[in-house]
């Protein structure tokens, strides 16, 4: 199949915005393009809108979106799952004998430094040398209690999450195989705006002056990206005590109180790029500049139960979650918040 390369003069996700703004510009000065020529009527219009709605679709399925977040959920699931196991993994290392191998070599601190980063085809990788590791020296670590269900539980996490990755990957392409198919029909709606672009130069430019910049494509990208500036994601997060165990009293009516250092990271769903922050000492956090569009948002912390949810980003507006961690049992967090 001949790919047909794209002829716009945007970022393709900016195609949508630009292409509803002019439509809708236009539509407000319908008689003045009418007036223009008759080839300017509502069916014009109604083309148009028809377009951008196939556009729109083919840019940001729904339900591709759908897909990618609960895949996405799943992984930072296993990642958070993770930790804890690579703890107790650590500890029979460092107190085993007879190892085939010295205990830094294990792969440890690799492991932990590619799921803090999030990224899990190095995870993947790191968690797969580690395992070899561990298989060759099975006898010895279970010396020390670690336990067949133990080593299957990460053999599962490594499956799970190299599955997972596997999956959002032939989505990613899948999409991305589709949007490249599609190539014509965006071609086609481009060619719809730059006519409207150019027309509503050529009628404003000696009636109304001021609403040359409402169909200058170049201006429209430029107030696009200024707007993008105000998109952000701010909140406020709060920390409780975990609920006592099952039978015994405690007080579940207290209010969380400020938490800092938690890691705030946003993973795009379709476009975008994957920003990360920290919440500081009054739990404040704040993403600026963002593109529109669908997130997962992730808390984590050290010493309590990580969080996720989906998100919208929507233009010139700013998202607020205020989030509420609950402190992981047993920490030093947990007896200090008692």
């Amino acid at each position: 199949m001949v790919t047909i390369e794209l002829k716009i003069t945007c970022r393709i996700e900016e195609v949508s915005p630009i292409g509803r703004f002019l439509l809708d510009s236009m539509n407000a000065g319908l008689v003045d393009f009418n007036n223009y020529s008759p080839d300017y009527n509502a069916a014009y219009v109604a083309n148009g809108n028809a377009k951008l709605a196939a556009i729109e679709a083919l840019i940001h399925p729904k339900l591709y979106t759908a897909e990618m977040m609960v895949i996405t959920e799943r992984i930072y699931g296993n990642m958070d799952a993770l930790r804890g196991k690579i703890d107790f993994l650590e500890g029979y290392i460092n107190r085993a004998t007879g190892l085939t191998i010295g205990k830094k070599a294990f792969g440890i601190h690799e492991v932990r430094s590619a799921n803090n980063r999030r990224d899990v085809e190095k995870l993947i990788n790191k968690l797969d040398y580690l395992l070899g590791n561990v298989t060759n020296n099975f006898a010895a670590l279970s010396a020390k209690g670690y336990t067949t269900a133990q080593h299957t539980a990460l053999s599962t996490i490594k499956t799970d999450l190299y599955n997972d990755n596997a999956a959002q990957n032939t989505k990613i392409n899948d999409r991305n195989n589709k949007v490249t198919a599609n190539h014509g029909l965006i071609n086609e709606f481009w060619v719809i705006l730059t006519d409207i672009s150019d027309a509503g130069k050529r009628i404003y430019k000696s009636i109304a002056k001021n609403k040359v910049d409402d169909f200058t494509i170049a201006e429209l990208k430029r107030r696009i990206r200024q707007e993008q500036k105000k998109n952000k994601f701010t909140g406020v997060v709060t920390v409780s005590a975990p609920p006592p165990p099952e039978g015994e009293e405690g007080d579940t009516t207290k209010a969380g109180i400020v938490f800092g250092d938690v890691s705030v990271e946003l993973i795009p769903v379709t476009v975008g790029r994957r920003r990360v922050t920290k919440s500081n000492a009054k739990g404040i956090f704040e993403i600026k500049s963002l593109t529109e569009g669908e997130y997962l948002a992730n808390f984590t912390a050290k010493d309590a139960d990580s969080k996720s949810f989906g998100i919208v980003i929507e233009k010139g507006k700013t998202t607020t979650l205020n989030v509420n961690m609950i402190a992981k049992a047993g920490s030093e967090l947990a007896t200090k918040l008692k």
